[in-house]
């Protein structure tokens, strides 16, 4: 497995995953979004040199958020975590 340069790295993470990170080709797929926990991922591959990588995704907000009218969950913050159901978070 070759290794990829740090700035390759960043170059391919601000063009938003649209090449090849290996090659830099444009004949790239990407499957499906997969997640466990608090992980999500997505496989990508190259049709021009057979690359094949993960990109991998983190939450950054959230959007059109929709709250109840009746008996709304208020959240509780355990430092820098928060959950709605007043259980802490584990680690």
């Amino acid at each position: 497995m070759s290794q990829i340069s740090r700035k390759k790295r960043k170059e391919y993470i601000k063009a938003g995953g649209s090449f090849c990170i290996n090659c830099g080709g444009g004949n790239i797929s990407a499957g499906k979004i997969e997640s466990e926990g608090r992980e999500a991922w997505q496989v990508v591959q190259c049709y021009d040199c057979g690359g094949e990588w993960n990109d991998v995704f983190r939450l950054i907000g959230v959007d059109d958020i929709i709250l109840p009218e009746d008996d709304p969950m208020i959240p509780v913050v355990f430092g820098n975590k928060e959950r709605s159901d007043g259980d802490p978070e584990t680690a």
